[in-house]
């Protein structure tokens, strides 16, 4: 028979004089899925003696497309019978010549029928049908010995640990946690902040004055006229007044009035008693304060300086987060099943400098201080409860793609760093660890497929099982079954095959 090469794509699986349909199984199985696989069979093969042999391969290729290549026609009559596309040559097949066995006409029914032969009268001998009939029982004992058994393999699958892996998550808008609730709120709050700019406040003592005139003639006293103490404080007068004079005549009488007062210099130094401002600027009138002068002071006012502004300024988004902070109690209060993280706070509008810069903030002994209002918008997430640990084991499971992960006690999920709220969302840096174990799947059943028991311990253990037992029907059926359909995998709870992480 001539080989050609394979197209690009097609593997081909050349099988010899001797080929099972367990062996011819095997080939095919280490084939890509999906791929073409061209089957090339010796004349005589045992495989290609019976059409279930051929239907069982078929089955077992699963996705694979398989076309069948013998130069035996009869080999070929039967592969057609099970739908199996056949050719006599892998040149033939390169052009795409379909064998006439393709078609269903009386060759290939002659070939199901093992190609019994025909009399002179064109009926069959008894000796012809005996075979024939002999053939069919054959035939479906072969088929029961295939498709009838079925089996029950237990295994517990063995752990080994996985991790600990460190990831960044964000749960917010294009993060690795998407289910994400933005909560937003307006805020407004009042703080007072320190004034460390002053002045002096300087006020002249007030009192009032006692004029005695001495002579007989009426006197002026003029705004202005200075008295003053014996130790030099002086007072001027702060209104004009006219004393009139004092008589001697019909008896002596002493003419006074009283003129407003205060003093020349500022400051605490004019408040004075009584009786002490005694000195006039002449004799022509004596002078003196019945009552202590009063109100002479000098005060420190505390005044706001730019710089003050410009702290206050600072410390006002720390005050507008706290009561940003104050509205997550009750959105947390209407989440359900979810943890609200925040909050984010953005300063909108604050009292301006015009307001407050210049103007006067209180007077000693007590501590400067003015008054600033801020407003903002402050922003949190709402994120699901089971975040971020459910993300950060589903990570940890795209580390072993192939094994599964356990999500029970042994699963841990550790913060190193946050949660912290940005623009963006809650992040977290989260350190996963737990234990990983193999799947049962259908590599295992069709790895186990025909084999005999004393080989299932070792082909379980080299995909990560510990062997328990087999269960079969009928139960003195000698190995598993063929069809890897018919076996069944019941795994165990896992076992610990290394300590937990």
């Amino acid at each position: 028979m001539t080989v050609a090469a394979a197209p690009p794509g097609r593997a081909i699986v050349d099988l010899g004089a001797d080929a099972t349909v367990l062996e011819a199984a095997a080939r095919v199985a280490v084939t890509q899925p999906g791929q073409d696989v061209a089957l090339v069979v010796a004349t005589g093969a045992p495989i290609a003696r019976n059409a279930v042999f051929l239907d069982v391969l078929k089955r077992r290729a699963k996705d694979r497309r398989l076309v069948f290549v013998s130069s035996d026609a009869r080999a070929r009559s039967l592969a057609a019978s099970v739908h199996l596309r056949a050719f006599a040559s892998l040149a033939a097949l390169e052009r795409h010549e379909l064998d006439s066995t393709e078609r269903l006409g009386e060759a290939r029914r002659a070939a199901l029928a093992t190609i019994a032969a025909v009399g002179p009268r064109g009926g069959m001998s008894f000796g012809r049908g005996l075979a024939v009939f002999a053939a069919l029982v054959a035939a479906g004992a072969i088929l029961m010995a295939v498709v009838a058994p079925q089996a029950t393999v237990v295994v517990a699958p063995a752990t080994s640990p996985v991790g600990p892996y460190e990831y960044d998550l964000r749960a917010g808008p294009n993060g690795d946690i998407t289910d994400a609730q933005t909560q937003r709120g307006d805020v407004t709050t009042k703080f007072s902040a320190t004034a460390t700019g002053s002045r002096l406040k300087e006020v002249r003592a007030v009192g009032v004055e006692q004029f005695s005139n001495t002579t007989t003639n009426d006197i002026r006293v003029p705004k202005g006229t200075i008295v003053q103490t014996s130790d030099g404080i002086r007072f001027q007068t702060t209104e004009e007044k006219t004393l009139p004079r004092s008589g001697l005549f019909p008896i002596l009488f002493i003419s006074r009035l009283t003129i407003s007062i205060e003093a020349v210099d500022t400051g605490p130094r004019g408040n004075v008693a009584a009786n002490k401002i005694t000195r006039s600027p002449t004799t022509d009138y004596t002078v003196t304060n019945l009552v202590e002068t009063l109100g002479g002071e000098s005060k420190k006012i505390w005044m706001v300086t730019q710089t003050d502004y410009d702290n206050a300024v600072k410390n006002g988004d720390a005050e507008l987060q706290k009561a940003g902070d104050a509205l997550v109690p009750n959105w947390q209060k209407q989440a359900t099943n979810r943890t609200v993280y925040g909050t984010v706070v953005k300063r909108t509008t604050i009292t301006p400098a015009s307001d407050v810069v210049g103007k006067d903030a209180g007077e000693e002994p007590a501590v400067g201080s003015f008054e600033l209002t801020v407003s903002g918008t402050a922003t949190a997430y709402s994120v699901p409860s089971a975040e971020p640990r459910a993300t950060a084991l589903n990570r940890l499971g795209k580390e072993v793609p192939d094994k599964a992960i356990d999500m029970g006690s042994a699963a841990k999920v550790d913060l190193v760093i946050g949660p912290t709220v940005a623009d963006d969302g809650v992040h977290w840096r989260v350190r996963a660890r737990s234990l990983q174990y193999a799947r049962p799947d259908g590599a295992l059943t069709a790895a186990l497929a025909g084999r005999s028991f004393d080989e299932i311990a070792r082909i379980t253990s080299a995909r990560g099982f510990d062997y328990r037992g087999v269960e079969t029907w009928p139960a003195w059926w000698p190995r598993l079954p063929v069809l890897d359909s018919r076996i069944t995998i019941r795994a165990q709870p896992a076992v610990d095959a290394s300590g937990s992480p």
